[in-house]
């Protein structure tokens, strides 16, 4: 089912309350809002990129000073509820929701200690819950509008969906780029046909992996759309993360084995088509 998933107008509203530190945000400084951009693969190449890299590593220290140092309109304050909010990508959008005059209450099992952003915490309404079968906390409130980070599970999105669909102005989903899994094309689109099923006769162990990660967020992007309505949901389709709190070493390994030179092995073939985008306002 073929979905447009940029609204300027509607992504106005929330007015830049995602995390600056990761990629798949381009800000705008006419709007200061979030612009979910289409995903336009640029003429690089593998080879290209790696050569391009080591010099990306340099600035990354000054993406996140520069881009909180971005003026800001006055805006509404907003209540706003994200769904996680421990781990990696929830301390950096409760701290950047927080510095913009908002208030936060988190919905989480109470298990994962935040490791970034930790005094943040302690301005933060936290309620305890279970996804899987225990959504109490969340039941008789409202809120502005909520952010899904935790949703690994279609059901779990169907679900929290339906309860907060007449509490909450607007439900923004954290998808991935995982939905066009396997990547067969290099000029992809909001609107391209995804899988909402397992291929038959899928055998292979990482490719089964892959596909049903994929096919489960596609199919969670559409709970949120059939309980929220088009005009009210938001999907963000981010590919890899990087930043402080990620527990992985899928990123920060190449600008630091960059950086050490030499020869280098690297997995794919030196023409697949790459794309890395960094957008800073100011």
């Amino acid at each position: 089912m073929p979905y447009k998933y940029i609204d300027y107008q509607k992504i106005q509203k929330v007015a830049l309350i995602l995390n600056p530190y990761f990629l798949f945000l381009l800000y705008s400084l006419k709007y200061y809002s979030i612009a979910i951009t289409q995903t336009h693969i640029m003429n690089n190449s593998r080879r290209k990129f790696i050569k391009t890299s080591a010099l990306a590593t340099a600035s990354i220290s000054l993406l996140s000073s520069s881009l909180f140092s971005c003026a800001s309109r006055k805006q509404k304050k907003l209540s706003i509820l994200i769904l996680g909010g421990t781990s990696f990508l929830g301390p950096h959008q409760i701290k950047y929701a927080l510095q913009r005059g908002h208030s936060v209450t988190i919905f989480t099992r109470g298990k994962t200690k935040p490791t970034v952003n930790i005094k943040v915490f302690e301005q933060v309404e936290q309620l305890i819950g279970d996804r899987e079968n225990d959504l109490t906390a969340l039941e008789n409130r409202q809120w502005d509008l909520v952010i899904d980070n935790s949703g690994r599970n279609a059901a779990w999105t169907k679900k929290t969906a339906k309860l907060l669909k007449d509490k909450v102005g607007n439900y923004i989903y954290t998808s991935s780029t995982g939905v066009y899994f396997p990547y067969i094309t290099k000029d992809i689109q909001e609107n391209k046909t995804v899988l909402f099923k397992m291929p038959e006769n899928t055998t292979d162990s990482v490719l089964k992996m892959e596909y049903e990660y994929g096919v489960m967020k596609a199919n969670s992007e559409q709970e949120a759309i059939t309980a929220f309505g088009k005009e009210n949901t938001i999907i963000v389709r981010p590919t890899y993360m990087f930043g402080p709190g990620d527990h992985t070493d899928r990123f920060i390994h190449w600008p630091v084995r960059l950086a050490k030179g030499g020869e280098i092995l690297v997995p794919g073939k030196t023409d697949d088509p790459v794309q890395y985008r960094c957008k800073r306002c100011g």
